[in-house]
């Protein structure tokens, strides 16, 4: 059960326009012409409801800050940062304009304090804006979407957590974060986690959005097996760096819809379905990620897939185990698993599977025991290695390769998603205690995985 082109947004492109989106804020044109004007010009507004003096018919200053973010956020123009300091607020952030890209607006904690949201409907409602950042604030238990996004463009959502939106019962569920029919907008570096939907959805008539550094784990709907850590079902977005697990449903999904997507580097384990989960999509690529003793198959490519390519994954220990948090697993089994008419136009190499326990090893069409007799049947994974990754704390989710990993300096750095830096940012660097033999690309000492061994 599930959530229901351009050319992917490469990672540099994504922090283009993150960058953008932060922005710096300038004067008017009536400031820059006139000193007092400039002294006088007010481009920072502040709200706390906990200082002493606080006043919503006040200046909004650092020292007399508004005490709602209502009022804050219907001061806003294009140029202006709200800074919301401590204190719970019932209130939904919606603003009623939009910045530009050279004024763009910032709605965010202020530095030191901890605001919380907790609204009845939506915690924060961007719909038909543009350049505008929400960043450092927390969420929870909202009715709706802790964050909602909606025909907008060059929006950035970055730093906040988000839980506990919606309810477990049909008709009541949420996501944490929504980006709907929107584009050229970035969602960077959220903990998103025990939402009652989905944690991140990127949805229909959305393109151009990096989903990159987020955290997304234990959502779930709990009446049914249904919410992912991330959900994906709008063609040319990227999927970067991010860990997810303990999901009710996949780690990462791609869904009717959803072609022409890039998921890379991305750490996913533990969840109650696949670790990423393709279907009926096209033009897909899946590199580099490192996927974990999911429920089912690790890497699952399925139904009308095509033309994608699979390469320089880790995948160990996916499908083997009877049940993950109550979930039953006796469904497709294998590390990797490319099924139905996917394997006609899928290109697998340069990946790591293992097991610890007798199961699935591979699926091409139909399902092997090993790598070797998958490598016979289909003269696929030409590069591909059957090993023990070496992990250097599997039991406590810690998936970096230590000393000796076979999947070090063995990927493919010319494939398109690989990048240059690893999911912490870690450049790639050759191991002098590892052979290159295996590795191909302008760099033959790319890792494979989501992480890059520091020798």
């Amino acid at each position: 059960m599930r959530d229901a082109v351009r050319t992917p947004l490469s990672h540099a492109e994504g922090m283009k326009h993150l960058g953008r989106a932060v922005g710096i804020m300038v004067l008017s044109a009536a400031a820059l012409a006139c000193p007092l004007a400039a002294r006088a010009a007010t481009t920072t507004l502040y709200v706390d409801r906990t200082v002493n003096g606080c006043s919503d018919s006040g200046p909004g200053t650092a020292t007399t800050p508004y005490c709602t973010i209502v009022k804050g956020v219907s001061k806003l123009a294009a140029g202006y940062t709200l800074y919301v300091g401590d204190g719970t607020y019932s209130e939904t952030i919606k603003p009623a304009v939009s910045g530009t890209a050279a004024a763009p607006i910032t709605i965010t904690g202020w530095p030191g304090r901890h605001p919380t949201l907790t609204p009845a409907g939506y915690g924060a409602n961007i719909s038909s804006r543009s350049y505008i950042t929400l960043s450092g604030l927390t969420f929870t238990g909202t009715r709706y979407d802790g964050i909602y996004v909606s025909g907008s463009h060059d929006i950035t959502v970055s730093g906040n957590t988000v839980s506990g939106a919606g309810q477990q019962a049909s008709g009541e569920t949420a996501y944490g974060i929504s980006v709907r029919g929107s584009s050229t907008s970035v969602v960077s570096g959220n903990d998103v986690h025990h939402n009652n939907g989905t944690g991140i959805l990127v949805s229909s008539g959305s393109s151009v959005i990096l989903v990159t550094g987020n955290s997304a784990s234990f959502n779930a709907e709990g009446f049914r097996r249904n919410a992912n850590g991330i959900n994906v079902i709008s063609p040319g977005n990227t999927v970067l760096r991010n860990v997810t697990h303990d999901n009710e449903d996949s780690g990462i999904q791609f869904y009717t819809g959803g072609n022409n997507n890039l998921a890379a580097l991305n750490v996913t384990y533990n969840n109650g379905d696949h670790g990423i989960d393709d279907l009926n999509v096209t033009g897909g690529r899946l590199i580099g990620n490192t996927v974990y003793r999911n429920c089912t198959t690790g890497i699952n490519v399925e139904g009308t897939s095509g033309d994608y390519q699979v390469m320089n994954n880790v995948a160990v220990d996916n499908a083997v185990y009877p049940a993950y948090n109550g979930i039953s697993c006796s469904r497709r089994a294998g590390n990797i698993g490319i099924w139905d008419s996917a394997p006609s136009s899928t290109t697998v190499d340069h990946n790591l599977v293992w097991l610890t326990q007798a199961g699935k090893m591979y699926a091409f069409g139909t399902t092997y025991t090993s790598l070797a007799a998958m490598q016979a049947a289909t003269q696929q994974e030409s590069h591909g290695v059957q090993a023990d990754p070496r992990f250097v704390a599997a039991g406590s989710w810690n998936l970096r390769p230590a000393t000796g990993s076979p999947a070090i300096d063995r990927g493919n750095s010319g494939v398109f998603g690989e990048e240059s830096a690893d999911i912490e940012g870690q450049s790639r660097v050759d191991d002098p205690a590892s052979s290159n033999s295996f590795a191909e690309g302008p760099r033959r000492y790319d890792d494979l995985g989501a992480y890059e061994y520091q020798p």
